[in-house]
């Protein structure tokens, strides 16, 4: 596999997944940020400020603040100081959110099963495996490139 076709199949899969997302934004008025944020924080509670999110999926900082400023305004998450560190703030959703999550975590099992449905359950595990090698790999380049400024 060439590295440009391994880009072009990543781009491919995220390019169907938001459309998926985009569908579900249009039900409820969010952008496709709003939603990725709201996803996010349901399926990783524990990693529940602006800037986890910003780090864990590669976002823009000002971007996830500005969609996190808008979801709580619209009353779909909330914050809270940090009761150890109150420079930090916590964030929460709220009940109004739990039928956004829900209906996102249905969609994505839909999506992944539709994904994987030509995958046998040793290829699965191959590509699991090999995910977690890529995944290795890849961190390794990013944090080579930041210690020489890029």
């Amino acid at each position: 596999m060439h590295s440009v076709d391994l880009i072009i199949s990543l781009r491919c899969i995220i390019k169907a997944y938001d459309g998926v997302l985009k569908r579900i934004c249009a039900e409820y008025g969010l952008t496709l940020l709003e939603a990725k944020v709201l996803s996010f924080l349901h399926n990783n509670p524990e990693m529940n400020t602006a800037g986890d999110i910003s780090e864990y999926r590669m976002l823009s900082k000002g971007n996830v603040s500005q969609a996190v400023e808008s979801l709580i305004r619209r009353g779909y998450m909330g914050r809270t100081p940090d009761g150890a560190d109150r420079r930090r703030v916590r964030l929460c959703l709220l009940p109004a959110s739990v039928q956004i999550v829900e209906r996102i975590d249905g969609e994505w099992k839909k999506f992944e099963e539709r994904l994987f449905s030509d995958f046998s359950a040793e290829e699965i595990v191959y590509y699991d495996r090999s995910r977690e090698k890529l995944m290795r790999s890849a961190r390794e380049i990013m944090g080579e490139n930041e210690e020489n400024g890029q």
